[in-house]
């Protein structure tokens, strides 16, 4: 049975219907709270753009149609504990209301007892069902000490405000906490609203006071934001609310940090979560005094403008929009050079050793999809499969069916390690070799269920 979803209408800083065309997403995120001894209460928060549903005529109206579908799994008992879909309609002809710019936001909730889950949260089209988006979190639910004090999830939202108002969906502890599971913050959404819970603050008393703190850490984990607090420890628990002015923060990559910590005892509950923050026009003046001489040591300082063009095209698989969007605003060879010698440095993952590991194993990956999967007209990196190994390395298993009867040569690439397993499916529709990618069970990649239809001969 499919239920019906409470939804909160919202502008989200447009930052949901920036998508490729023809990409269909929905935005997922989830917290956890302290609900007994045994359990925790968890907070499911997903969010739809308007714009991307496909209306149809429903009693005379343009009317989009969607579903929720969310799935737990027990690993430890190995088994599905919880499948709920939730449907939704959205009035295309209600002008007052219907914007593409406008989202659609909502939270679930569910009492969850102590143990490891795989939780699958699946959002689609109900007029286009192959248009879909899913994602897979393992999450793990313990239970909080007893006789010390500890701290929840970190929950993200675009707003949060003081509200007696109990009935409203977003309610809880004397708060309406509006979700933002995007985690994207930035020029249109220039404050990070945060929510937490603090439990057992009266136990284990060492000092009269605890301590809260609160980072924003850059990539480098360094710290752009810190503000520490004091407070009396006369509650058992107490939630925090509060907000980061982020519009001239750089853009990049995030982690935000809660911790309190007894400080006569050397006591500390340290929790974590990363965002995103998007401001194109702000200057990153730590990327702007890169050392001039690893810059001309580099191979970028000397690429051709064809070069510039095909190794920008290779980076692009894992390009951030941000960053795209920046190399569009360039025309100059030597702010291209720039950019790519940036891109990768910001890349590398272990910057105590002259190399940078992560930018050699993806060009390692560039020449094997050169060498593997270049067609007559295309080199390899330029062929679906050739991205699909460049971004996601070698697949766990690979079933290749070249001189079929019934059907036409094709190939599914297993990765085990991916979400919990996904699948690849490429087929040569063309008799030319080249393999396009007919359906990808992977978020984000091209879905298609009925791909077997494509592959069969005539």
């Amino acid at each position: 049975m499919i239920r019906k979803a409470s939804f909160l209408l919202l502008i989200l800083a447009g930052f949901l219907s920036a998508q490729p065309a023809g990409a269909f997403r929905v935005e997922f995120d989830y917290a956890r709270f302290s609900y007994d001894d045994t359990s925790d209460y968890v907070e499911i928060y997903y969010s739809f753009s308007q714009g991307q549903f496909a209306p149809v005529k429903v009693e005379g109206v343009n009317t989009g149609q969607g579903v929720l579908d969310i799935s737990i799994y027990d690993i430890t008992k190995d088994s599905l504990i919880l499948k709920r879909e939730y449907g939704f309609k959205i009035n295309f002809d209600d002008t007052a209301n219907f914007d593409e710019s406008k989202s659609l936001v909502g939270n679930i909730a569910y009492v969850l007892p102590v143990g490891n889950y795989r939780v699958t949260m699946l959002g689609y089209d109900s007029n286009l069902p192959e248009r879909r988006d899913s994602v897979v979190a393992e999450m793990t639910v313990r239970p909080l000490p007893n006789d010390r004090f500890s701290v929840s999830d970190i929950q993200f939202a675009s707003s949060i405000k003081k509200s007696e108002d109990e009935t409203s969906l977003f309610y809880k502890n004397t708060y309406e906490v509006i979700p933002n599971p995007s985690g994207l913050f930035g020029e249109q959404l220039p404050v990070i609203y945060f929510y937490t819970e603090m439990y057992n603050l009266n136990k284990a008393v060492f000092s009269d006071v605890l301590k809260i703190e609160y980072l924003l850490l850059n990539s480098k984990n360094i710290p752009v934001y810190r503000r520490v607090k004091f407070i009396k420890r006369a509650n058992s628990s107490i939630v925090e609310a509060g907000t980061i002015n982020v519009h001239k923060t750089p853009t990049g990559t995030y982690t935000m940090v809660v911790s309190v910590s007894d400080t006569v005892k050397n006591l500390q509950a340290v929790i974590s979560k990363k965002l995103f923050v998007y401001n194109k026009d702000v200057i990153d003046t730590v990327t702007e005094n890169l050392s001039d001489f690893e810059f001309l040591a580099s191979e970028f300082a000397t690429m051709s403008d064809e070069e510039i063009a095909e190794s920008y095209g290779i980076s692009k698989y894992i390009a951030s929009k941000a960053e795209i969007q920046q190399w569009e605003k360039l025309s100059e060879p030597e702010a291209k050079r720039n950019f790519l010698f940036t891109f990768w440095k910001s890349r590398d993952q272990v910057v105590e050793t002259p190399d940078n590991e992560f930018k050699n194993e993806y060009w390692r990956r560039v020449k094997y999809a050169n060498d593997h999967y270049a067609t007559f007209q295309k080199k390899g990196w330029l062929t679906d499969r050739g991205r699909v190994y460049i971004m996601y390395g070698e697949p766990s298993e690979v079933e290749r069916y070249p001189n079929q009867v019934d059907t036409k040569p094709h190939e599914i690439w297993t990765y085990n390690s991916l979400e919990g397993g996904v699948v690849f499916v490429f087929a040569d529709l063309t008799s030319f070799s080249d393999y396009q990618l007919l359906h990808s069970t992977l978020r984000g990649e091209l879905r298609d269920d009925n791909w077997r239809r494509k592959i069969q001969s005539l």
